[in-house]
């Protein structure tokens, strides 16, 4: 029963909370006025809202991954990864029962936010429904994936934490474009080690239609772009330091064209982005080391696997 449990909260995938909660704390921080430069914010916000937006947040990615696992089950089963649904350790019923209360919860808690939120709830579940439900299933449409993960991963989390924080949802949407190219180039890489396992579940990835070394240059000129728009028109210094450290790595991996390389890359670009947070906001540290700390410990225990690690799926 114990293990089950443990499944049921690992099945949530904090691998990709942890990043969701790093782009609602920045969202926060750039309505208080603190991302103009590199300077360490230490203070821990006491606004209810923010809290309530936080757990919102957190029970809305956490839907939308267990859904995404329901439904990618096979191809899941044939690039082994997500053991948990893909081989029967937690069944379909289950997830899907799991999943409609992570998202009650979520409305639960986002509607003690205010109107502006909800509305950002809304496009959440509407982008993150349809990235995985059949007929729509942008998972398996080219570039619809893409902009499916950058809007929903990137500028709905960061837009949340900028309203929860107290400012306007209009405002939020113009400070979110670096990020979007970001999570754009490090979605495009993360489809190369899979493309075997969905051409065979039939699944035409980004990744599947352009093929490795395309993508792969792709995800470095996005890259590029994120730096660009860090710089202007608006300056921020964090994202710049991000895309900057990252786009060597990615351009190696357009130049090689291995799936090492290109693995290789966003897995640098995640670490420098998690490692920059937790220099701009030093109190990201233990939410940062609690999940990597977990997450070695579950998959080790769990599937004798080394994971998190910068050369591991």
């Amino acid at each position: 029963m114990l293990r089950k449990l443990v499944d049921f909260v690992f099945l949530t995938r904090p691998t990709l909370i942890l990043p969701g909660w790093g782009f609602y704390v920045l969202g926060y921080l750039h309505v208080v006025g603190r991302m103009g430069d590199l300077r360490p914010v230490l203070n821990v916000p006491s606004l209810p809202e923010f809290w309530y937006g936080f757990l919102s947040a957190t029970f809305i990615s956490a839907y939308i991954y267990v859904l995404n696992q329901i439904y990618d089950r096979e191809s899941d089963r044939l690039n082994r990864k997500l053991f948990l649904i893909a081989d029967g350790h937690i069944g379909v019923g289950e997830a899907g029962a799991f999943a409609l209360l992570l998202l009650l919860l979520s409305f639960v808690f986002g509607a003690l936010v205010g109107t502006d939120f909800l509305l950002l709830l809304i496009a959440g579940a509407v982008v993150g429904t349809l990235y995985s439900l059949p007929p729509f299933r942008f998972k398996g449409r080219p570039f619809l994936d893409m902009l499916s993960n950058a809007l929903g991963y990137a500028v709905l989390n960061v837009s949340a934490g900028y309203v929860a924080g107290g400012g306007n949802l209009t405002d939020s949407l113009s400070i979110t474009v670096p990020y979007f190219f970001a999570v754009s180039a490090l979605y495009l890489n993360t489809t190369v080690p899979d493309i075997p396992g969905d051409r065979r579940a039939g699944l035409i990835t980004t990744g599947v239609l352009l093929g490795e070394r395309v993508t792969a240059t792709l995800g470095a000129f996005f890259v590029l772009l994120t730096v660009l728009f860090s710089l202007w028109p608006s300056f921020n210094p964090m994202m710049a330091v991000v895309g900057a450290v990252s786009l060597p790595f990615y351009i190696w991996g357009a130049v090689r064209g291995d799936e090492f390389s290109i693995k290789l890359a966003y897995r640098v670009s995640g670490v420098a982005f998690v490692l920059a947070l937790i220099v701009k906001y030093p109190p990201f540290l233990l939410p940062a080391l609690t999940v990597f700390v977990a997450l070695k410990l579950y998959y080790h225990l769990r599937f004798n696997l080394d994971y998190p690690s910068l050369t591991g799926r």
